[in-house]
């Protein structure tokens, strides 16, 4: 192993220094990062640790026993009664005591009410808690079976609440989408905004009943400005339909009472295109700005029926390729060549798959390196031209026959080694001649200036997936369900999205009255867990991004070193996923912005926990250099000690041996 110059150490240490005054990323300019509530903020007695507004689960015979010890209000004797219910509503229930001296009884309500409504607070939090946690009516039986409570509200009065749940939801969304408006019309300086827009389905394939479109911002922490639902179904009339003969007077008083939840009638192949089409239209007169750019998939129709139907009389709109989905066809036609020539012999008397030639681990390594070559060169499409190509000549290159006009002599061993003065052998990292002849139609296809054009200023549809996945977490694909359940998902995707978990305080508070101690809690522990994930994939990325420069500053100041087969910034351990050196860094002038650093989110998040999903969504660009960034990684001692104020019988949302901190650095 060669020793590291202390010079290259310094440099190092500067530049990560010099990294760590990015920009704020995505989800830390949505959401503050916050403490636990202090106890007695929610306690009758500031001697107590129990918050008043919370709920505790008690086993009934521990309460029976409790009572025991107890003297009757009435007799003054030692209670030794019975403990009935009352009455019994979902999970509330009116327990009431009678003594067996004097029969004297006294009753006490679980939950109090909700506020202008006769339900009870336990059932509407436990309904709102199984949409969040995508389990719905089904779900919440089975946990209620389990932990021994009684079972949830009966199934046709919890449809019924769904409906008046959607309504309250629906308020809030809307205001964080106006609010995010607000803030794009900002950050754009005016009233044409760039968005990304994308379809999704409730289930899996085209064949799902319903499925929605949502229109992001394209700034630096992108959010939800419109979303336009589709249900080709509606499940209460389909439900009706068994009584419709058996009971005529009942199925006529179900279909004039009940909201028709279906409003679309076409294939859902064009559920997306319609939905964006419809939020187009009403822009202006739900916000009064234009959507003059749009950022989409390249298979998608959605332009298409902009164009056919302008939107707004004498304004083009302007489509802005995805490059996600722009460098996936690198990858689809590759794999049709090779399918094409299948067994079929090249002139070299071989297949063109197989070890070494045009294998599926190849076809990938082709593909990362032009999406990283259009992330990097986007802005000018000269340099992405010749960035392009440089991929396919650096590979048709041989040693009696170099080809490096286009390459970098950043990440380019030949022309680093010409500098040197060092030799360089071409055969680890080359592709048969042969191979790359039937393949030069793709590059000649995708890697033309009319071609790059399209990706000139480009922009990605990661958040829009980010978002997806959120909904998804609580409309499960796999599950089919009503209308109404799957707008509600997308409404509390939009909040959590938008605002973080902690806004949902806010929907508690209206509908409830108060927001819950413990609820508070659990949301601030959500967001921070999200805050946690994103800052640790970005402290990895710039781990990355230094490991590269020490690389450089090495070769650098051991220029009589020899020079290893093969390029240099491409050592790792695994030879399986040894990558070529086409991924590497182009000169500073092509230098990757943060901007550059998407990540797709489909699972999303890559986090443990289903609620961090979100944190990829925001999987977006910054490029303020002049703020800092929240790292775990650079916590010192003393912040460990100073933020770590919970203790052992702290409530569990809290882990008093949690080092993941956070702070601000210098």
């Amino acid at each position: 192993m060669r020793s590291i110059p202390a010079s290259t150490l310094e440099i190092t240490t500067s530049n990560l220094s010099t990294s760590s005054k990015r920009s704020s990323l995505p989800s830390q300019q949505k959401i503050t990062k916050r403490t636990k509530l202090d106890i007695t903020s929610t306690s009758a007695n500031s001697n107590s640790n129990l918050p008043m507004d919370g709920y505790t689960i008690l086993q009934n015979q521990l309460l029976f026993t409790l009572m025991c010890k107890t003297n009757c209000e009435s007799c003054g004797n030692r209670w030794n009664g019975t403990i009935n219910i009352k009455k019994r509503e979902g999970l509330f229930v009116i327990l009431s005591f009678q003594c067996s001296s004097c029969t004297n009884t006294i009753t006490i309500e679980t939950s109090p009410k909700v506020v202008a409504s006769d339900r009870r607070d336990i059932n509407v939090r436990s309904q709102i808690g199984g949409h969040l946690c995508g389990i719905r009516y089904a779900g919440l039986a089975k946990l209620m079976g389990a932990m021994n409570l009684p079972s949830p509200i009966q199934d046709e009065r919890y449809s019924k609440w769904d409906k008046n749940l959607l309504l309250s939801i629906k308020s809030f969304s809307d205001r964080s989408m106006k609010k995010a408006v607000e803030e794009a019309v900002t950050a754009a300086n005016g009233k044409e905004l760039m968005v990304s827009g994308d379809g999704f389905w409730q289930t899996r394939g085209f064949q799902s009943r319903h499925g929605a479109a949502a229109l992001l911002s394209c700034n630096t922490a992108p959010k939800v400005l419109d979303i336009e639902t589709c249900s080709k179904t509606c499940n209460v009339c389909f439900g009706a339909l068994a009584i419709k003969n058996s009971n005529p007077a009942k199925y006529n008083d179900i279909i004039r009472s009940h909201h028709y939840e279906k409003n679309y009638n076409k294939s859902s192949g064009t559920i997306e295109a319609h939905a964006v089409l419809n939020m187009f239209q009403r822009s202006v007169s739900k916000y009064q700005i234009y959507y003059t750019k749009y950022v989409g998939d390249g298979d998608s129709k959605t332009f298409a029926a902009l164009s056919d139907k302008p939107p707004y009389p004498g304004k083009v709109i302007k489509k802005i390729e995805d490059l996600n989905h722009f460098s996936k066809r690198m990858k689809r036609q590759l794999e049709t060549k090779k399918r094409q020539y299948g067994k079929e012999q090249l002139s070299d008397g071989k297949t063109i798959g197989g070890k070494n030639r045009l294998s599926e681990q190849n076809i990938i390594r082709l593909q990362m390196a032009f999406a990283s070559t259009i992330r990097k060169c986007k802005h000018d499409l000269d340099l992405l031209f010749k960035r392009s190509w440089a991929i396919f000549w650096h590979k048709y290159s041989t040693n009696d026959d170099p080809r490096h006009d286009y390459c970098s002599i950043d990440w380019c061993g030949y022309l680093k080694a010409a500098r040197d003065g060092t030799s360089y052998d071409h055969t680890p990292h080359a592709l048969p001649r042969p191979v790359l002849d039937a393949i030069k139609p793709v590059f000649d296809n995708l890697c033309s200036r009319e071609s790059l054009a399209r990706v000139v200023n480009a922009s990605s549809q990661n958040p829009n997936e980010g978002f997806h996945s959120l909904v998804w977490l609580m409309s499960p694909k796999h599950k089919t369900s009503s209308g109404t359940i799957f707008e509600i998902a997308c409404h509390l995707a939009i909040i959590i999205f938008n605002d973080g978990y902690f806004t949902l305080g806010d929907l508690f508070n209206n509908i409830c009255g108060y927001r819950g101690h413990y609820t508070d809690q659990a949301m601030i522990h959500f967001d921070n867990t999200r805050l946690h994930t994103e800052s640790k994939e970005n402290n990895r990325k710039r781990r990355k991004e230094a490991g590269r420069d020490v690389q450089k500053n090495v070769d650098n100041d051991q220029t009589n070193s020899n020079n290893a087969s093969g390029d240099d910034d491409y050592k790792t351990i695994d030879s399986d996923e040894e990558a070529d050196d086409d991924y590497n860094e182009t000169n500073p002038g092509d230098q990757a912005t943060f901007e550059d650093n998407d990540t797709t989110t489909e699972g999303n998040e890559c986090s443990t926990d289903d609620h961090d999903s979100t944190s990829s969504s925001d999987n977006s660009s910054t490029d303020n250099d002049d703020k800092t960034i929240l790292s775990p990684d650079t916590a010192t001692k003393e912040g460990v000690e100073k933020n770590d104020e919970t203790s052992d019988d702290e409530y569990g949302y809290y882990n008093p041996k949690d080092r993941r901190r956070w702070k601000e650095e210098e």
